[in-house]
């Protein structure tokens, strides 16, 4: 199985416009691929939500519980700077 890691603008693009990112998480959901996420990766997306899409609390909760479900939560040992 592959794994992946999609950055916070691929799942932007997944939950509000669909399209090729949206065929990612079905890949996912699937069991095609294996998308790994880290916790700063998830707050990003939900920062960007709630702030440049007007997500609410509710939407924002129960995207995330959906998301931890098809996802593989993962803690980086390392970060890189750019």
């Amino acid at each position: 199985m592959r794994k992946v890691t999609l950055d916070t603008n691929i799942y932007v693009s997944a939950l509000n416009f669909g399209g090729g990112p949206a065929r990612l998480l079905g890949m996912a959901e699937a069991g095609s691929i294996r998308i790994d996420i880290s916790e700063a990766i998830l707050m990003e997306l939900i920062r960007v939500l709630r702030e440049d899409f007007d997500w609410d609390g509710y939407r924002l909760h129960f995207m995330r519980q959906k998301l931890l479900r098809l996802v593989n939560h993962v803690s980086p040992t390392r970060s890189v700077r750019l």
